[in-house]
């Protein structure tokens, strides 16, 4: 589990569920059928702390490989090539696992893909029969917590930095940009793979 900072919290920044998980899944289409083949998490203890992120391709089941569906204008979009998945075999189990040993029970993950993230993380658990500990929360949300002006300020830090269509990138983007409308400098995002151990032995593990 993702061990929290110790750092004290300022007044401006306590209306904040600290500590921040984002979660950002890239799936083979938007279609029901669709199934996750990359997720990235980025995690900030606290403000004065800097910003983790780490994330990993999703090697496909039988199933998914199969009767899932994979578009051609999803694929222009992340990138993400079919060969790519086989060629890295990061399985479904291993990556399952790796979130919830990273999370850890009754954690929220901050998304900002409305109900495909929460069909994709369901996707994925229920091909491996296990059910998540953490639930998805909204990320309007958390950039409402500290009021309209911070939400404004924070939705046009995102308008400025596009989406990447890179489950890591995209999650950075989102506690990056947090930081950025609280106007604090938490430097390079550094890899979360060195605090959470789970993230660092899943074989194959994504840079």
């Amino acid at each position: 589990m993702i061990n929290v900072g110790n750092s004290s919290l300022a007044p401006e920044y306590s209306g904040l569920p600290w500590p921040l998980a984002v979660i950002d899944i890239e799936a083979s289409s938007l279609d029901l059928k669709g199934h996750p083949i990359e997720v990235g998490l980025a995690f900030w203890p606290a403000p004065a702390e800097p910003i983790f992120g780490w994330s990993t391709l999703i090697y496909p089941t039988d199933e998914w490989r199969l009767h899932g569906h994979w578009s051609p204008e999803s694929a222009k979009v992340h990138g993400i090539r079919g060969r790519d998945l086989l060629a890295h075999r990061r399985s479904p189990p291993k990556v399952a696992a790796a979130l919830i040993e990273a999370l850890g029970p009754g954690a929220v993950a901050w998304c900002d893909g409305g109900p495909y993230e929460a069909q994709w993380i369901q996707t994925l658990f229920k091909a491996v029969r296990v059910k998540p500990v953490f639930a998805l929360g909204d990320w309007h949300r958390l950039a409402s917590m500290l009021g309209r002006a911070f939400r404004e300020r924070t939705l046009a830090a995102l308008e400025q930095a596009p989406a990447r269509h890179r489950a890591r990138s995209d999650a950075d983007g989102l506690l990056l940009t947090l930081a950025d409308a609280m106007d604090l400098d938490v430097g390079p995002v550094e890899n979360l793979d060195i605090r959470v151990a789970a993230l660092a032995t899943l074989e194959g593990s994504a840079p």
